[in-house]
């Protein structure tokens, strides 16, 4: 069956296919409203039926068996990619509504992935080990079996590449749920794996739906050995607790309050821009945003006039121009669920810059907010505390590290952290001592393939990328031989 230039089917066991539901959802492009295209909304049953034929086909196939196999196939996927780089850029910013920039860094952070993993498909190594003279033990990593993956909408290739390619390298079946607010940049993904012949029909299958229905199918089926959810930290909750049915394996990448850690010595020059971007990319619509900066008293004021002139530079637009820094939000509740914030900041803070949605012209026909910037918080106020996935800096003073480390640390979550300071010695013990997954040091938001990425406390469980990233997707089995000589 061939999907119109609009609208996009569900591909199950190799086939594509329509929903018996007859509803579909429908995805619009944030910046003008306009309908980009609408994929079927699929029923509980037609989940199942997906998960049946990913399990059939993992069985029966030599998938999980054949690294070469599973290597020529990523890397089938990533030249593909390649070959598709400016149509999949473009359809990424008119469904998610990014600037076509950071689209293009999304696609090129995919295909990197993809080739990383398309390597570590043949070095998943196990071991041997001679404990006796006449034992010997030898530990396999294998495939789980079928995994699930469901994926957000604010990198929806990129965080989506990230599992699924681990997950296959390992040589596991794939069953994927999309987000639905941008559920076509994931199909166009499995239209490429549908194209390539290394992929055993069945081995992907994408089915589109609502979390109640298609998500917690996933993580309630006995047949789904194990779960990935990138997502907010509720939605983490609803997934152990549904996964509890045959005790499957889970992985989830949650939320964030990620600070940035100034100290008076920092580099300003370099400091202030990438700090601004950290929480201005994707609208602040990112899990490991920079979304609270903590600042040394004495700088304070130089630093806040320098991100606000930042702030009040960024192009706000359409993600398609070029020349536009700082594209909409994804929807109109994302945009009163931030004001809800701000109004917050209005009355127990000190509004900088910003906090307000932007209006006239063509801001009318899109989900547009004015990069702000908020000061003078308790420590204790929602701003500081909560992930608001928006446009918002929270800006909190310090004057001793052990205060600057208490503030660091006074969160739920543990996803990322920034440390600014040309001392070496503070900046190593002061970055073992952050609660946090990942910290940079004079720098943020790198992130590579092959060093793993994950959270503390609430921020999720696992590990994503590198090697711990590709055992998350194995199982271990110890073999034991007792040899008679």
């Amino acid at each position: 069956m061939e999907s119109t230039s609009n609208e996009y089917y569900n591909y199950i066991g190799g086939k594509w296919e329509l929903s018996s539901t007859n509803e579909w959802i429908d995805s619009y492009n944030p910046a003008t409203g306009e309908l980009v295209g609408r994929a079927p909304k699929v029923s509980r049953k037609e989940t199942i039926i997906a998960i049946e034929s990913a399990n059939e086909t993992f069985q029966t196939s030599d998938w999980g068996m054949a690294p070469k196999k599973r290597y020529e196939a990523l890397l089938a996927l990533a030249l593909k990619m390649e070959e598709n780089f400016d149509e999949l850029a473009k359809l990424i910013t008119m469904e998610q509504g990014k600037t076509i920039k950071e689209s293009h860094l999304e696609v090129t952070g995919s295909i990197d992935t993809l080739k990383y993993f398309a390597g570590a498909a043949r070095t998943v190594f196990g071991r041997s080990m001679q404990v006796e003279p006449t034992n010997l033990g030898i530990v396999l990593k294998e495939p789980i079996g079928v995994v699930g993956l469901i994926t957000p909408w604010n990198w929806p290739i990129l965080l989506l590449i990230r599992e699924l390619a681990p997950a296959l390298a390992a040589g596991n079946a794939v069953v994927i749920k999309p987000a639905s607010l941008t559920p076509l940049s994931s199909i166009q993904i499995v239209k490429y794996i549908d194209e390539i012949p290394h992929f055993p029909k069945g081995i992907v299958s994408i089915v589109t739906g609502s979390g109640s229905e298609v998500g917690e199918t996933i993580a309630q089926s006995e047949k789904i050995g194990m779960v990935s959810l990138t997502g907010d930290t509720s939605t983490g909750r609803n997934i152990l607790k549904s996964a509890t049915t045959n005790i499957k394996k889970v992985s989830l990448e949650l939320g964030g309050k990620s600070p940035n850690i100034l100290f008076e010595d920092a580099d300003l020059e370099k400091a202030i821009p990438l700090i601004g971007k950290s929480i201005f990319i994707s609208a602040g619509q990112i899990c490991m945003a920079g979304s609270r900066l903590l600042v040394h008293h004495s700088i304070a004021a130089e630093v806040v006039n320098k991100l606000k002139q930042y702030a009040e530079n960024l192009v706000v637009g359409n993600g398609l121009s070029e020349n536009v820094d700082m594209g909409p939000l994804i929807s109109d509740s994302q945009i009163q669920s931030v004001e809800q914030f701000v109004a917050i900041g209005r009355e127990q803070g000190n509004i900088i810059t910003g906090g307000y949605r932007l209006q006239g012209s063509d801001y009318d026909k899109g989900n547009f907010y004015a990069p702000t910037i908020i000061t003078d918080l308790a420590a204790d106020c929602k701003i500081i505390k909560e992930e608001i996935f928006g446009p918002v800096l929270a800006i909190q003073t310090f004057s001793t590290d052990e205060e600057a480390l208490e503030l660091a640390n006074d969160s739920d979550y543990g996803l990322s952290a920034g440390v600014w300071t040309t001392n070496v010695n503070r900046a190593l013990k002061f970055s073992r001592r952050v609660q946090a997954g990942t910290v940079w040091i004079n720098t943020y938001n790198k992130n590579f393939p092959e060093l793993e990425f994950g959270g503390y406390k609430q921020s999720g469980l696992g590990r994503t990328r590198g090697i711990d990233g590709l055992n998350e997707y194995c199982e271990t089995k110890h073999i034991h031989f007792e040899t008679d000589f």
